[in-house]
């Protein structure tokens, strides 16, 4: 009995040791983070948290028909298309997926964009493509307190002249199933209204 007892114990205190000795390998093997890497650390998580921007973008998501009005030029009738659109929240409500889909001048329109606020540089960004072009749009902009007006800027090379071409939009919620989106553009020579869309949520 006494050969067993001493024989189980000595099997316990092997098991410990080895534990032990796997835990200071480990320990060893993982790298120590210094305070500044910790602290860089805290900071990057800390900007990963979405927050109250993110959920002013929250009440986009869904599906949407919107009345498109267009104007290509200052003191012209507009032309009147429809359109449709489906958001998404995507990587956590970090960001919005926007799908859109309609017809301009006769002709089959898809457009696609990303959207989020950025907590490290504090504002809005979004980016857009579209079948009617090859050039990648890049936003930014700011909102109101509440969250019911946004305003989002950029900026591209007008192709006829190689002159800059300054675009605005502006997001306006009516109520909870309706909003403005309305876009004004620059040639250098004065802002005109260039789109509006009426959208309602489906």
């Amino acid at each position: 009995m006494r050969v067993h007892r001493f024989a189980a114990v000595a099997l316990v205190v092997l098991l410990s040791l080895a534990s032990a000795s796997d835990a200071v390998a480990q320990e060893a093997s993982e790298p120590q983070m210094s305070p500044e890497m910790q602290a860089e650390m805290e900071t990057w998580m800390k900007l990963a948290q979405p927050g109250e921007h993110h959920r002013h973008l929250t009440p986009f998501v869904g599906k949407w028909k919107g009345e498109v009005r267009s104007w290509m030029a200052p003191d012209t009738e507009p032309m009147i298309e429809e359109g449709t659109a489906e958001v998404s929240s995507i990587m956590g409500g970090r960001f919005l997926e926007w799908k859109l889909q309609g017809n301009f001048g006769g002709m089959p329109f898809e457009g696609f964009s990303i959207e989020g606020y950025n907590n490290g540089d504090e504002r809005y960004e979004s980016m857009w493509i579209d079948n009617f072009g090859t050039l990648i749009l890049y936003y930014t902009g700011a909102c109101s307190d509440d969250g019911a007006r946004r305003k989002m800027e950029t900026t591209f090379t007008d192709p006829m002249t190689g002159g800059t071409i300054f675009y605005r939009s502006e997001y306006s919620w009516t109520d909870a199933d309706h909003y403005t989106f309305t876009a004004f553009m620059d040639k250098g020579v004065g802002e005109f209204k260039n789109m509006e869309i009426r959208w309602a949520r489906q």
